[in-house]
């Protein structure tokens, strides 16, 4: 979850996007299919804290067939996470199939209106490249067809320096 992005994409989100309105906020997604609900209890997942908080440079708009995202660059970190989390849980299937064109990206607007996406990259596309922090891992199942349903499965701790732990 990337809290520091909501102002920017909230708005287009909250109308373009399904997963907002299942009450999803702004994120980039780490890893796709991920365990299901009964696991998310895991105490196994609490490895996940050693990436938080983890910064992430949401770099430029990519306009996609039936949707705009802004890509994430450099995104050496969040492949690190998506490798722990194959490590760790090696029966998981690939993340997304092991895509040989996979960019991790923020989904900004879902929808084939092309004046709907060019709206919103006039809006977004002068605060970018923008600095973020991603602060909860949250797993979520179900389908956008059908519902979601989701839940916080690692959270960043303080410290009293404010440093990863």
């Amino acid at each position: 979850m990337t809290p520091d992005a909501e102002s920017l994409v909230d708005g287009w989100r909250a109308e373009h996007d399904r997963a907002a309105r299942f009450g999803i906020p702004a994120h980039v997604t780490v890893y796709t299919p991920f365990l299901p609900p009964e696991d998310w209890h895991d105490p196994a997942l609490s490895l996940l804290e050693r990436f938080l908080p983890t910064e992430v440079t949401l770099a430029r708009l990519e306009n996609r067939r039936g949707g705009l995202v802004i890509l994430a660059e450099p995104d050496d970190d969040l492949r690190a996470i998506t490798e722990a989390v194959s490590s760790s849980w090696p029966e998981l299937p690939p993340h997304k199939g092991n895509r040989p064109d996979l960019a991790y990206h923020m989904t900004v607007v879902r929808t084939v209106n092309d004046r709907v996406r060019s709206d919103a990259r006039e809006a977004i596309g002068p605060h970018l490249p923008l600095r973020v922090t991603g602060t909860e891992m949250w797993a979520s199942a179900g389908t956008l067809e059908d519902g979601l349903h989701h839940a916080v499965v690692a959270r960043m701790r303080p410290t009293q320096s404010g440093l990863r732990q």
